[in-house]
């Protein structure tokens, strides 16, 4: 799934902007012009921009509208690029259906036929989540309910693309390094139809390394792509009809007598959970926010991140890539409860497990070259302790082996004891509140209580853990003392210990704090305006715990 482009071969028009909105039924079809709409941004999160509650919680299907006109030449090929809406979605053109999406944070890619001078996109989303998606939610008397804590936005979040292509053209480009454990040694696999083909690869410098019409090549004295240190080349595929140009980095995987190896070098996770969440745009994705978001993680030391919990865009992995951090790319498969009911009402069912793999094979298409994705997670905080989770995980993770060819990994909430799922794990990640939410306020069962859990994973399964969650929400500018919860001090104090449990643990190899960032979530009675326990504000401003942080990861290796 190669990412559209400009140049002159391919055109690419942006439909981003001011569209037209309103909510409609169940049963509406487009076959119209829409009627008593309002304006909205796309891309962005209605929720955030209107003013009415009632509107705000909307559950169901809302339209989104615009008509677009662009240059149209003879013997092309014109498709549409929908970088992401949430969730579901049919795509309509000039009142005729094109096609569907089935989740929230992939891209939708369809051919555009009978394309006139004036067009009219029409774009119906349905925010509801059920047992058949992913998240998982479910709609009890009308109402939605949803099993994560992160807020369901809906809207068009990523960029509107419409590009040309030529009747003949390059469909997809594998770049493997590395291959048979030589580092000077590069893959390329071209998928589409072609006369001639030639494989060129240029360095950061503009100097041209390889020109070929081989597959397979080497790069004499390769510059690697190092975590903080990366160096990326841009291959450059040329056809008779057609050109596209990859950046990739040259880098080696490898989990291996308990560590986690870049280059045969080992790595410690420093960084964070995060969330697309900010201010007025809700989840859409905005370059100068993604690029704070990545000075930021640069400044307190980080090197890593988990996409948590579901793909990031696009934007962010080529960021992630250029800035030589560590991503955990992640599905979408949060909130999954209730194998005990499974191939039942209300439980996992063979409809949920197709879904879960095919989101697992469009994140290979959409992210296989990206560098900077080191491992994948298949789900966070599943009902490991039900044992039918057991025969659905272990099809979920053979099945993700046969396309990544990087360690697969989830995200355990439960113990050593009573998971079914623990064992199928490269890396172990571990997600854990002691202190906050059992034992709320007390920062002396930390220590004892994290070793304990942590050393019993170890114990068990003989793998590398990181501890993928841990943290206390905090209200910016409350201070106490002694230290209380819900103030800077005690999230500092709560940090610090559970980094102290780390550092005795030498099966551990990362640590990443829940979370970046402050983020939207439902009302609660435990939630102060969304999820407080960002290491930053929602406007990317360092509470006091950062300060700790980026002392501690300047240090750590």
């Amino acid at each position: 799934m190669l990412y559209p482009i400009s140049n002159k071969y391919r055109d690419l028009y942006n439909l981003n902007g001011i569209w037209r909105y309103r909510f409609v039924p169940d049963d509406y079809v487009p076959i119209e012009e829409a009627k008593n709409t309002e304006p909205m941004a796309v891309p962005s999160s209605f929720n955030e921009i209107v003013t009415d509650g009632a509107k705000k919680c909307y559950s169901g299907k809302v339209l989104f509208e615009r008509y677009f006109s662009i240059p149209l030449r003879k013997d092309r090929i014109y498709r549409l690029r929908i970088g992401a809406t949430s969730h579901k979605c049919e795509i309509y053109l000039n009142g005729k259906k094109l096609g569907e999406g089935i989740n929230g944070f992939y891209p939708i890619d369809l051919p555009l036929y009978d394309l006139k001078e004036i067009n009219r996109l029409t774009v119906v989303i349905d925010n509801r989540l059920t047992q058949h998606t992913l998240p998982n939610g479910r709609i009890i008397d009308g109402k939605q309910h949803i099993r994560h804590d992160f807020y369901n936005y809906t809207g068009i979040h990523r960029d509107v693309l419409v590009y040309s292509l030529s009747e003949k053209h390059i469909e997809d480009v594998v770049i493997k390094t590395v291959v048979d454990g030589d580092y000077r040694k590069v893959k390329v696999e071209i998928s589409g139809e072609y006369d001639s083909l030639r494989l060129k690869v240029i360095d950061e410098k503009g100097k041209e390394v390889v020109d070929t019409d081989e597959s397979c090549f080497s790069i004499d004295e390769p510059i690697l792509w190092e975590v903080g240190n990366p160096y990326l080349y841009t291959l450059v595929v040329e056809t008779d009809s057609d050109e596209y140009r990859e950046e990739f980095g040259i880098r080696k995987i490898e989990v291996k007598d308990g560590k986690f190896l870049v280059n045969d070098k080992p790595v410690y996770f420093k960084g964070f959970g995060m969330h697309e969440d900010f201010y007025v745009i809700g989840r859409a994705n905005n370059p100068a926010v993604t690029l704070r978001n990545f000075e930021c993680m640069k400044w307190i030391n980080a090197n890593s991140f988990r996409t948590s919990h579901y793909p990031y865009s696009e934007q962010t992995l080529e960021l992630a890539d250029r800035y030589g951090f560590l991503v955990i790319d992640e599905v979408p498969a949060v909130g999954m409860v209730n194998w005990e009911k499974c191939f039942g009402e209300g439980g996992a069912d063979e409809q949920t497990l197709a879904l879960h793999k095919s989101l697992i094979k469009e994140l290979y298409e959409r992210d296989k070259n990206h560098p900077s994705v080191v491992m994948i997670s298949v789900s966070n905080e599943p009902m490991t302790t039900e044992k039918e989770s057991k025969a659905y995980f272990k099809e979920i993770f053979d099945y993700t082996h046969r396309y990544w060819d990087r360690p697969i990994t989830f995200v355990e909430a439960w113990s050593a004891d009573n998971s079914y799922v623990a064992e199928f794990s490269d890396v172990l990640c571990v997600n854990r509140y002691l202190g906050w939410y059992s034992d709320h306020g007390d920062l002396s069962v930390i220590e004892g209580q994290l070793t304990k859990d942590l050393t019993d994973f170890h114990d068990k399964y003989g793998k590398p853990i990181i501890l993928t969650e841990f943290g206390a929400d905090t209200v910016e500018g409350a201070h106490s003392l002694p230290a209380e919860t819900f103030s800077e001090d005690f999230q500092a104090l709560y940090i610090e210990e559970n980094c102290n449990a780390l550092d005795k643990l030498d099966f551990c190899i990362g640590e990443h704090v829940w979370n970046f960032a402050d983020f939207k979530t439902n009302q609660g009675l435990n939630r102060v305006c969304g999820n407080r326990k960002g290491v930053f504000t929602k406007d990317r401003q360092p509470k006091m715990v950062a300060y700790y942080l980026k002392k501690r990861w300047s240090k750590k290796i």
